[in-house]
C-alpha cells in the first residue's frame, strides 16, 4: 500500500483522532473512548467521542507548552519527534495518575485515560488549574524504552 493511500484510508477510519494514540500503541495506557484498528499491518486508534477528543487535545497541547523548557524545545509550535511526543503523552498521563489516579496502578500504565482526564480537570477546577509543575516533572523523568537491537 502506498503511503498516500494509507494516509487517505487512515483519515477515513479515524474521523475523530485519538491524541494519545502513541501512548496507546505502545501499551502505556488504555482508554474507554479509544477504538483500536489495524491498517496495512500498522496499529492505530481513533476516538469515539468528539468532546473527549477535544478535551484531550487541549490537555496535550497544554502539556507540550508547559514541558517545552524541560524538553529543551525552542518553540511550542514545532512538531515533536516521535519519542519526545511519547514522552509527553506517557509522562503527562503518569503525572496526572500520580495526583488523580488510582494509587495501586503502575507509575507508567494508565488504566483509563478518559476517566483520568475527566477526574483531573474536575478536581483541579479546569485545565488551567492542573498542577503542571508536578506533571512536567513526570514528563522529565519519563524514559522511552530503548530500541532492541537485532542480532544478525
Amino acid at each position: 500500500m502506498e503511503e498516500n493511500e494509507y494516509k487517505a484510508t487512515y483519515d477515513e477510519i479515524t474521523q475523530i483522532n485519538c491524541v494519545f494514540e502513541k501512548a496507546l500503541t505502545n501499551n502505556l495506557c488504555q482508554c474507554a473512548c479509544a477504538r483500536h484498528f489495524w491498517l496495512a499491518d500498522r496499529e492505530g486508534y481513533a476516538c469515539n467521542s468528539a468532546p473527549a477528543s477535544a478535551e484531550c487535545a487541549a490537555l496535550l497541547q497544554r502539556l507540550r507548552e508547559k514541558s517545552r523548557f524541560s524538553l529543551k524545545l525552542p518553540s511550542v509550535g514545532q512538531q515533536l519527534p516521535h519519542n519526545m511526543d511519547i514522552r509527553v503523552q506517557a509522562g503527562g498521563l503518569a503525572g496526572l495518575q500520580k495526583r488523580y489516579g488510582e494509587t495501586d496502578a503502575s507509575p507508567y500504565i494508565t488504566g483509563n485515560v478518559r476517566r483520568l482526564v475527566e477526574t483531573a480537570i474536575t478536581d483541579a477546577g479546569g485545565i488551567d488549574q492542573l498542577p503542571y509543575g508536578d506533571i512536567v516533572q513526570s514528563i522529565a523523568e519519563y524514559r522511552v524504552r530503548s530500541r532492541r537491537r537485532r542480532r544478525g
